[in-house]
């Protein structure tokens, strides 16, 4: 089989798992096991993410970049403005600006609803797993994605309370 093939396999298997799996940590637990080891969780699937809207790329390949701003005030801003297509590689320079952590996630209305879903039950976890980075007060960080799949995109903050308050952004791929 060949290795696009492989890749491509391996990405639909992954896609249904997308925002069960990746780096996860509960900075609650002193043992610095995540809460996903807590709960009886399969870390065994665990690896390169994947969604329904895309999948993680190296940011070097990118022909786009956009700035993303969190805010206390509940804000995502981009900058420039968000103009998305299929097939577009892009790398977000993303950059908590506020006092409390804060995330970026990418993903489909589904994979962000489920993921605000096990946020509530794990207020504490932390992502950095490719679809998801957790950002820490004045923490900056970057993550290249490959758009591909489903045209409806949801950015969100999926912290408790977060993506509830307005800290979300949805947008159509051309």
């Amino acid at each position: 089989m060949t290795s696009t093939k492989l890749l491509s396999l391996a990405f639909l298997l992954a896609a249904g798992n997308a925002l069960a799996a990746g780096g996860h940590h509960d900075m609650s637990n002193m043992n610095g096991m995540s809460d996903h080891g807590m709960a009886g969780h399969d870390m065994a699937g665990h690896g390169q993410m994947a969604s329904s809207v895309g999948m993680p790329a190296p940011a070097a390949q990118a022909s786009k970049t956009y700035q993303v701003i969190l805010t206390d005030d509940m804000k995502m801003r981009f900058e420039p403005a968000l103009s998305l297509k299929q097939g577009d590689v892009v790398n977000f320079m993303v950059k908590n600006e506020g006092k409390i952590p804060h995330e970026f996630s990418i993903g489909s209305l589904d994979e962000q609803a489920k993921h605000r879903d096990m946020m509530r039950e794990m207020p504490n976890m932390e992502h950095h797993d490719g679809t998801t980075v957790t950002l820490a007060p004045g923490e900056s960080a970057e993550m290249g994605w490959n758009f591909m799949g489903e045209r409806f995109v949801e950015f969100s903050c999926n912290i408790p309370g977060h993506s509830e308050a307005g800290m979300k952004r949805n947008t159509v791929l051309k």
